[in-house]
This record gives C-alpha cells, structure tokens and sequence, in this order.
C-alpha cells in the first residue's frame, strides 16, 4: 500500500491511521510514528487528516458507522461529479479516485460538520504578533477555554495560562501559575510544553492534570497518554508517567512517581475532583441545563433561537470539559453551538 499518495481523506478512512490518533493500539501507533519520521513532506496532510479523525471522534459515537458515513459522503461526491461530467458511471473504489483536492474536502468537511457538531475556538480578537497570550481564570471556579490547536483547557480559579509567541504557528509551548485540566490535541510537529516554575512537561498522551500553585512545586496527573515531566535546574532528568500515576517536583524534592490517590466511595481519583461533573438530568429544558454548565464551567452560555431553550433532555453522565458536555447532549436531541467573543451561542 502506497500511502505517499494518500491525502487527508485518504488517511482519515484508514482504520489502522485512525487507531492510531487515538492511541488505542500500540502497534499501529509504532508503526505511523515511524512512518510519519520518514516522511516529513507529509506532515501538513497528516495534520489534516488527525484534525479530521478528532472531529469524527468527538461526538462519543460509534466510530465505524461515522467512518461508513465519510465514506458514503466521497462515493457521492463522487458520483455528483460523474453526473455533472456526463460520464458512464463506473463501479466506485474508494480510494482511488481523485477529485479536485479543494472541493472534494470541503464536501467532506461538510459533512463532517453534521456528525461532529461545531467546534470553536478561543483567542483574543486581535492579538499582536510576537506578544504572548495570556488567559486568566480570575474569580470564575473554572473556566474552560480551546486553544488555537483545538487543544480543551480548565483552569481552577485565580490560574492563568500565558502562551508563547507563536502558538499553533511556530511552536505549541505555555507556561501555568496556578492549576489547570488538559485535553490535548495531537500535533507531531509542535510538541504541547507545559512550563512551570518546578518542571517542564511535555506530552506525549493527552489528558492530565497539572498543579503549580507555588514558587518551587509541581504536581503533574496523568489520566490517558503520557507525559515527560523535567524537573527544572535537572535538565538530564527525564520522568516519564503512565497512565493513572503522577508527580510532585519541587526545589528540595528530586520526584517520585506515585499512583492516584482514588477517593474510597466513587473511586474516582481526587486529584481532578475540582473539575469532574456529574450533570444528572430528568426531562429539563435545554436553558435550564445550560444554566447549570455556565455556572460550572465558567463560560457564559447564550440562545440564538428561543425554541432551543424548550428542547428537553434526561440522563445522567460525567465530563472532563463543557465540549463533550454539549456534544452528549447532542445525541439525543440535535442542536448547534459555537464560541463567539467567548460566549457560547446555542442554535437549531
């Protein structure tokens, strides 16, 4: 299989390429890393393609059938432009045609649209080139904000998050006073760094928790992936976490690895209890629900449509950040949201 001649799409379809921007096979993961090294004139499509396999995956769906959704959506494009060339039709292979690169993704994204719901984006109106960014949780108990990289961060109250120069752009490094929740997006290219005043973390997974309140200690949680944490002034130091075990790095404290500490009753792990929700829901209209995501994640949330408000939902369930929050809601009673000017507007 030659996949030097793969675009985005192409590798999106790809069961294995797929497993592998959600980490869940090993082999499939050592297989791509070692492939996308070889190939770094593929990077820009590689992007592309994983931003395409996490807006698939966001809606917590079944995958396959989204994937079988994708696939449908280029056979028809397909045949469209068949139908408008005036041509036989063909027997279709996947794959292997190709229409105009433009076109044919913006098709796709479209669709994609439908299944994934909006994603949005925070950053400031007009940032000044070559200045940092920064993001401060003041009063709020959370804020929750998306970063240029589609990456979800919490911030605790009183935290703040200052991103270099560049971000997304030339490199995808930050520095934290304070405590904060990640929900990483993948990007070979640009490692995601965290900096704080004790240790330097760099991700190599995606969901962890770090805690840097005072001059000279860190704690980092690692929840899925893994991170390398490099405590400061120990540069030759390099501690690599797995999943459910984390680390304090401190000035008089060279680090030790240790697991979770999972609370006795839910068993869920303390360490993230300031972020975790549990939205229990019975038959409540969709303006009360979103009263209760605003006060706990700290992001106002707005109606574009009055009939929105009115739409009802029941369930009971647990989220890490306000976007799947309102993509499991999704499921069961479409809607559309997206940020503006760091409001969360709701629509039909």
């Amino acid at each position: 299989m030659n996949f030097q001649e793969y675009d985005a799409i192409d590798f999106a379809c790809d069961e294995s390429f797929q497993r592998y921007c959600l980490e869940e096979h090993d082999k499939d993961v050592l297989f791509w890393q070692h492939w996308i090294s070889r190939h770094p004139e593929k990077n820009a499509v590689i992007a592309e393609a994983r931003h395409i396999v996490e807006l698939l995956s966001a809606r917590q769906g079944n995958r396959l059938e989204q994937l079988k959704h994708l696939e449908d959506g280029i056979a028809r494009y397909d045949l469209l432009q068949q139908a408008l060339s005036g041509e036989p039709e063909p027997v279709v292979i996947l794959r292997e045609k190709r229409a105009p690169r433009l076109l044919k993704y913006a098709a796709v994204m479209a669709g994609i649209a439908l299944l994934a719901g909006s994603i949005f984006f925070f950053y400031p109106r007009n940032p000044v080139p070559g200045k940092n960014v920064v993001i401060n949780a003041g009063k709020d108990p959370r804020k929750t904000v998306v970063l240029p990289d589609g990456s979800a961060v919490v911030l605790r109250e009183n935290s703040t998050v200052q991103l270099s120069a560049g971000f997304n752009r030339e490199n995808r490094r930050l520095s934290l006073t304070g405590e904060a929740f990640f929900d990483v997006t993948q990007n070979a290219q640009y490692p995601f760094i965290v900096h704080t005043a004790a240790a330097d973390i760099k991700v190599l997974g995606t969901v962890f928790n770090v805690s840097a309140y005072t001059d000279r200690q860190t704690e980092t949680a690692l929840f899925k992936g893994k991170v390398e944490v490099t405590p400061s002034g120990n540069h030759g130091q390099k501690i690599v976490l797995q999943p459910n075990q984390k680390l304090i790095t401190g000035e008089t404290m060279p680090g030790a690895v240790a697991p979770l500490d999972a609370d006795p009753v839910n068993h869920k792990a303390k360490e993230i209890a300031w972020v975790r929700s549990r939205l229990e829901i019975e038959n409540e209209p969709l303006e009360v629900i979103a009263g209760k995501l605003e006060k706990w994640y700290g992001i106002k949330v707005v109606f574009a449509d009055e009939e929105v408000k009115h739409y009802r939902y029941s369930g009971t369930f647990e989220s890490e950040t306000i976007l799947k929050a309102l993509d499991a809601l999704q499921l069961s009673y479409p809607f559309s949201f997206k940020m503006l000017n760091g409001e969360i507007i709701i629509s039909k």
